[in-house]
């Protein structure tokens, strides 16, 4: 039987079985509670209205006594700082029931009994709340969720508080922001923003001095200087007509403050004590410990998400490593196994998923082979033969009606435009990895390139060799060496030398050597050729198929040398022999080639010229071009010692030179009378002291005047 029990018993007993009640006021009650009633549930309710009136304790000088109202008779014991307990009968109680002082000894013990049971069942839930904010702290790191639970945990070992508030102070704004409640309406998240030292919250996170108020008077006195904004925030949240008393601690980590803790009091009935103030300290600490633990994990989540996404990069540029070494040795041994420009593309068309073509621009080929050239070969050159990165454009392409997006990747071997690989685009472009693919694939072709140009060198160096050994052969020895080289004796042949200047880049002169050398191989496809490149120059033995070739031959070489022209690269200078009729005349007809390429060359003119067009150019051949202007200089250095005086007289010569000595056609050409013109010949006589009807002078004159023109 426990205390409580036994307790009834012996009223039960000492009363005679008359009704009774049982009430208690602690000292942090307003008003007396009922603990136990006897009475029949028809008059529960009658006992609950029943009230007890007040009465100061003053258990200093008595413990216990009896008192008697008009409704009811009671026993009252006093419990210094703890409270006050009553038992009451009612008017119903036939008489006044009398006790023993051992029988007020008893129920004053007895009842004190009960009372510090009820104190420990409050410190049990006290510690209970207090231990799940421990164990809370650390089973999750849900900082919202494990202050809610604090605040909550407060609220429940603290029965004079219904709502609470947790602010923190934000020193970007300098004002403390509330960031978690219980009993609040969450709008008051939006617009409180409270000063340091405003209302109490601000007070107490100014000083760091905990404050108790007990009474609507004493809390409303305290925020008397908070803002109307605040105000009309809080009040807008909870009324605050109705705040009776109010709790504020703050949040500190160590010497810091960090914000405070709020407990309110709307509708309980008891009233806040010093030791709610303690107990609320301790939950504040445990707020402060559980906002440290949030922090710290906050930046060893942070440090472990850098660690990670470093890993992962790391990872990704192993597995990207691994990627391109296995792009790079697949695609090399390709290059090692020789097996050209063409697998190579169809390999890279693989590795990607793209159509990729590739345009050789030294040889001027596609590949695959047959593929369409989206562009001219002059548009890839324009566009790419000064840039090193890819360019991306649109086509517009008249099959579709719509723009075709392009990327292009130039190879380039030191100052050498190679050529460039053309890749057609969809809406998904070019991935990382297809890109890699691109660029592995690009060095490897450069390198097939470099490889196939030098092993074209070398082949030219021997055809020259061969050339150069059949221009000098005699006899069965020159048949022998046309037939190695598939001449026919008896078959006509003409001999193209073509001179390349204007370009100080050896390599860019070898290069250029050889794309000329593809182009005519292929313009001369369906004729008998031999063909080479040596240092400067291009020499091509070609076999005419018909009357109409000679011309046909010209024009082709004229084209090749204006588009060199056009790419300033290099300057093309072409002079053809005379056709030879069989094999012994080659050696004439390339001697002839060079010297009407030479004289191009030495009078810095391109273009393509015949040996017998030359005329009496010839025999100046041999002339250098310094003894050339010495002779021209030594003819008219008398009109250029006063150029002003003697300019009309020179043009007079000149004219008259041009129309054959014909008077009539130079005093046309010159818009002058007959007359005048030979007045003006009577004094260009007397200047250059020679005889217009010496044949001697006048041929000097003649040649001077062609010469100066040539010039």
């Amino acid at each position: 039987m426990n205390s409580f029990s036994l307790l009834l018993e012996k009223l039960q007993e000492w009363f005679d079985d008359q009704p009774f009640s049982i009430w208690f006021q602690f000292s942090r009650d307003r008003h007396f509670r009922l603990i136990f009633s006897s009475f029949h549930e028809s008059a529960t309710a009658i006992t609950l209205a029943m009230t007890v009136p007040l009465c100061d304790n003053d258990a200093g000088h008595i413990r216990y006594r009896y008192e008697t109202l008009r409704s009811q008779q009671m026993y009252r014991f006093f419990y210094a700082n703890d409270g006050q307990a009553v038992i009451c009968l009612t008017h119903k109680a036939q008489q006044q029931v009398p006790l023993t002082s051992d029988q007020w000894e008893l129920l004053w013990f007895g009842i004190r009994l009960l009372m510090e049971e009820e104190k420990m069942r409050a410190k049990a839930e006290e510690s209970k709340k207090l231990f799940e904010g421990i164990r809370s702290i650390s089973a999750t790191l849900d900082v919202h969720q494990i202050i809610r639970g604090i605040i909550g945990n407060a609220l429940a070992v603290i029965p004079a508080a219904d709502a609470g508030l947790l602010h923190l102070y934000d020193p970007t704004i300098d004002r403390l922001l509330p960031k978690a409640t219980v009993g609040f309406h969450d709008t008051v998240f939006k617009d409180l923003k409270m000063r340091v030292g405003e209302s109490i919250a601000g007070k107490v996170f100014e000083d760091g001095i905990p404050r108790l108020y007990k009474t609507s008077q004493e809390t409303t006195h305290a925020m008397r200087d908070i803002s109307a904004d605040n105000f009309h925030s809080l009040n807008h949240a909870k009324a605050l007509r109705d705040l009776n008393g109010l709790l504020c601690v703050p949040i500190s980590r160590e010497e810091k403050r960090i914000g405070v803790l709020v407990l309110h009091q709307f509708h309980q009935e008891n009233v806040f004590t010093e030791y709610d103030l303690d107990l609320l300290q301790g939950f504040a600490d445990q707020t402060s410990i559980a906002l440290q633990n949030a922090e710290l994990y906050d930046e060893i989540k942070q440090a472990y998400e850098h660690l990670a996404a470093i890993s992962s990069q790391l990872q990704a540029k192993h597995d990207d490593l691994i990627q391109r070494n296995h792009i790079h040795e697949a695609i090399k041994q390709l290059s090692l196994q020789n097996k050209g420009a063409e697998t190579i593309v169809k390999t890279l068309n693989k590795m990607t998923g793209h159509s990729i073509y590739f345009a050789d621009w030294l040889e001027q080929k596609m590949y695959p082979e047959k593929s369409v050239l989206f562009f001219s070969w002059d548009e890839l050159y324009i566009l790419l033969n000064k840039r090193r990165q890819p360019v991306s454009l649109n086509l517009f392409s008249p099959a579709s009606g719509a723009d075709q997006l392009f990327c292009l990747y130039p190879l380039i071997n030191g100052s050498i435009f190679l050529g460039c690989l053309v890749i057609p685009l969809d809406e998904r472009g070019l991935s990382d990895l297809a890109r890699m693919t691109v660029e592995q694939g690009s060095a490897v072709l450069i390198l097939d390139l470099v490889k196939k140009q030098s092993i074209s060198s070398v082949l030219y160096k021997r055809a020259h060799d061969l050339f150069q050994e059949l221009i000098a052969s005699k006899g069965n020895e020159l048949f022998d060496r046309a037939r190695s080289i598939g001449l026919q004796p008896q078959a006509k042949y003409y001999v193209v030398y073509a001179h390349l200047t204007q370009c100080q880049d050896l390599a860019l002169l070898e290069a250029n050597i050889h794309r000329l050398i593809t182009r005519w191989k292929w313009e001369f496809s369906k004729t008998q050729m031999f063909v080479y490149g040596f240092h400067n120059h291009v020499t091509l033995l070609i076999r005419p198929l018909g009357s109409r070739d000679g011309n046909d031959i010209r024009d082709r070489l004229q084209q090749a040398s204006y588009e060199w022209e056009l790419g300033k690269e290099a300057s093309l200078s072409i002079g053809v022999g005379s056709m030879a009729s069989g094999i012994e005349q080659i050696s004439k007809s390339y001697e002839e080639a060079k010297k009407a390429a030479h004289y191009l060359t030495n009078r810095s003119r391109c273009g393509v010229i015949h040996y017998k067009d030359l005329g009496v150019n010839r025999l100046m051949l041999n002339q250098s071009q310094a003894d050339i202007e010495a002779f021209i200089q030594d003819v008219f250095a008398p009109f250029w010692q006063d150029p002003e005086k003697y300019e009309e007289w020179e043009q007079t010569l000149i004219t008259y030179m041009k129309c054959s000595q014909s008077p009539q056609l130079t005093a046309k050409e010159l818009h002058i009378h007959v007359n005048t013109l030979y007045q003006r010949l009577r004094k260009v006589e007397e200047l250059l002291h020679i005889d217009l009807r010496n044949p001697e002078d006048l041929l000097k004159l003649q040649l001077a005047c062609h010469l100066r023109q040539e010039g």
